[in-house]
């Protein structure tokens, strides 16, 4: 049996054991308790109702009170949700291969950085390098890591999980636009499914926009006219054809992202991971409630407005709009794939390794559980895509 297939059929027993999500009626929370959502109903009794985008920015990002910038455990078992680096060290050691890959496809240039922006705690940074070190010295001797992580709180974690094995071989930025390398790589991992988005509604024949108001106490949305030229243009793009009520979003973070990953790196690949549809698929009339989600405790809830800073608020990524960005930034020959494809395409090596030494490698079968997981239909192989291009 080949070995990809092997890993692929291994029994159901060897999914990574977290729960799937499922819908929950009533999150455990408390409104009365929230500095957050007094903050943002501060500001609309100040200056009216929102955007959702900036109701989104600061549920997740605010300084203080933000989900992804307060230092409560948000990933893995004992999280909210669980991602293809959090299942194990698989996930970053097939991309580290990957690179490995790549760097000698470029004829082995003596310095290539690696780039990744929204690098949260470092732990994706500490499994390539930890099997580029392994399995290619002359590789890791040229490169440097550079984090991208806004949070200081993620910061801290990145030196203490990097600093011991990996001194002077990364280094961590507040912003993409801080670096300039020749060569290298930038990957982003579960990165845009996060930027702050407008929420749209197409109403009584014609595009509204979905702002955040405050209503007898509580936050609730209102509707509004499209306001700026680059969210008309996008409804516009979208067109008309779309029954009453039908719901989507708009991310305008998009295009500053490819500009900030063209500007940051002369030559090089872009590897783009997240959950998400080509625009087919993303905004066909079928899905007419859009793909906003909100998770607490692996499990989804229905309403963003919901203790704002306590629930993670993600959307699902347009791909077809990634790479038109990118392509406008200087990137080109796309090509996108399932995660599970992409895995196991470059994992081909290693997975032959595996079979070849099972028996002598005592972390073979955690490996190989993992690889399911970020594999297999049913857990993260067909919900995540990858879109790889160059520069």
């Amino acid at each position: 049996m080949a070995a990809a297939t092997l890993a692929i059929t291994l029994s159901n027993n060897f999914l990574y054991p977290y729960p799937q999500k499922q819908p929950m009626a009533t999150p455990a929370f408390t409104n009365s308790n929230n500095p957050l959502r007094d903050k943002i109903a501060h500001l609309i009794r100040r200056n009216g109702p929102i955007p959702f985008r900036n109701y989104m920015d600061m549920a997740l990002f605010d300084e203080d009170h933000g989900y992804y910038t307060s230092d409560s455990q948000t990933v893995g078992k004992d999280g909210d949700f669980i991602t293809s680096v959090s299942v194990g060290r698989c996930f970053g050691l097939i991309l580290a291969r990957r690179l490995i890959a790549f760097w000698q496809q470029v004829n082995m240039p003596s310095s290539f950085s690696i780039i990744e922006p929204g690098a949260h705690n470092g732990a994706l940074c500490a499994d390539i390098l930890r099997e580029i070190q392994m399995q290619s010295p002359e590789f890791f001797d040229a490169l440097h890591y550079h984090l991208v992580e806004a949070s200081d709180h993620m910061q801290r974690e990145q030196q203490s999980k990097l600093a011991d094995d990996f001194k002077g071989k990364f280094s961590s930025h507040r912003s993409l636009s801080d670096i300039h390398a020749d060569h290298g790589a930038v990957i982003s991992n579960e990165l845009i499914d996060a930027f702050p988005v407008d929420l749209i509604k197409f109403k009584d024949e014609k595009w509204q926009q979905l702002y955040v108001d405050e209503l007898n106490g509580e936050l609730a949305f209102t509707e509004k006219a499209i306001h700026g030229t680059e969210l008309a243009n996008f409804c516009q793009s979208l067109g008309n054809e779309f029954p009453n009520e039908y719901l989507t979003e708009f991310s305008p973070g998009i295009p500053d992202l490819a500009q900030q990953a063209s500007a940051a790196l002369k030559s090089g690949l872009m590897i783009t991971i997240d959950y998400g549809y080509r625009a087919e698929d993303y905004y066909h009339p079928s899905r007419s409630s859009g793909t906003l989600q909100t998770y607490y405790q692996h499990q989804k809830s229905d309403d963003p407005l919901e203790c704002p800073g306590e629930l993670d608020i993600t959307c699902h990524v347009d791909f077809c709009r990634i790479t038109k960005a990118l392509a406008t930034a200087g990137f080109s020959n796309p090509t996108l794939s399932s995660q599970a494809s992409y895995l196991t395409t470059h994992g081909t090596d290693w997975l032959i390794e595996i079979e070849t030494k099972f028996d002598e490698l005592e972390e073979a079968p955690a490996l190989l559980r993992q690889f399911q997981t970020l594999t297999h239909p049913a857990m993260l192989g067909s919900k995540f895509m990858v879109l790889e291009m160059l520069k």
